[in-house]
């Protein structure tokens, strides 16, 4: 730590004692993932408030017992799912709640990009496969949404060095509505989501979990919304810190944005879907 601080020109370094630094007024982990839930539970035990790197933890399992330790100990934690933060994320909320597109019948989203075999995220003992890293953004998104599925139907593909290449995801909701969900780190695909309703729809063209615009078409072509947000690529990382300060002075221990509630859902549906795809766990290889 201290050489790579040297080199890099870093005035604080730490040798795993960070969390007990009374300089430290808060962390955030952003090491891989199998890494998440001990350092997240040191900072806890610490009374440090964190913020953690998507996903929570590689498991439900895992971020349940992370959850109830920051619980009991009345500390603030918080995924780092910045895609919720974002000035977007939050007026697409209010067009949802005011009902714009009627009830919402489907979810569709994909998240895919081209890794070299060499790439962390191809090592299964470092979390690898595109679940943990790019799925968490269209399972949240289909959550977040829908809440938990009745079904989870899934199929992965193996890439070369063990992991889960790609999935393909299908959630079933009791009254009908579905999610249709695909992520691969074997290609770049076009990234952008569909929330489907019975008076219309709402695109979000591109990278749809970063800031910019989103189109809303009524079922009556005169009526028509258009979000266009100022920012690009991961411009919006910021908002999440800002709200994790403005948690902090209110005296919260978690978001009212990003609940513990919705960070364990979606792992809990990635868990139902990675059995259901037979895709790799993050801390066993794929068989």
């Amino acid at each position: 730590a201290a050489a790579f601080a040297r080199r890099f020109d870093i005035p604080h370094s730490f040798d795993g004692a960070m969390s007990a630094d009374p300089r430290i007024d808060a962390l955030y982990i952003a090491t891989p993932h199998p890494f998440h839930f001990e350092k997240a539970r040191r900072a806890i035990e610490a009374g440090k408030p964190v913020l953690v790197e998507k996903p929570l933890c590689v498991s439900a399992a895992e971020a349940r017992e992370l959850v109830e330790l920051a619980r009991a100990r009345h500390v603030f934690l918080m995924e780092a799912y910045w895609t919720d933060f974002l000035p977007k994320f939050s007026v697409l909320r209010k067009v949802l709640a005011e009902g714009l597109i009627g009830e919402i019948v489907t979810v569709m989203a994909d998240h895919g990009e081209f890794f070299p075999p060499e790439h962390r995220i191809m090592r299964a003992d470092l979390g690898g496969g595109p679940m943990l890293d790019l799925g968490t953004y269209v399972i949240g998104l289909a959550t977040g949404i829908l809440g938990r599925p009745d079904q989870v139907m899934a199929h992965s593909t193996r890439a070369e060095s063990g992991v889960d290449g790609q999935t393909g995801m299908l959630f079933q909701y009791r009254g009908g509505a579905q999610a249709v969900l695909h992520t691969s780190l074997l290609s770049h695909t076009p990234c952008g989501a569909v929330i489907a309703g019975r008076e219309g729809m709402i695109t979000l063209a591109g990278k749809f979990y970063t800031p910019g615009p989103f189109v809303l078409s009524a079922n009556d072509p005169s009526r028509t919304l258009t979000f266009d947000e100022p920012r690009s690529a991961y411009d919006g990382l910021h908002f999440q810190v800002e709200h994790m300060a403005w948690c902090l002075g209110q005296g919260m221990t978690q978001s009212p944005i990003r609940p513990l509630s919705a960070s364990l859902l979606a792992l809990e549906t990635m868990d139902r879907a990675r059995a259901a795809g037979h895709a790799t766990r993050a801390d066993a290889p794929f068989a």
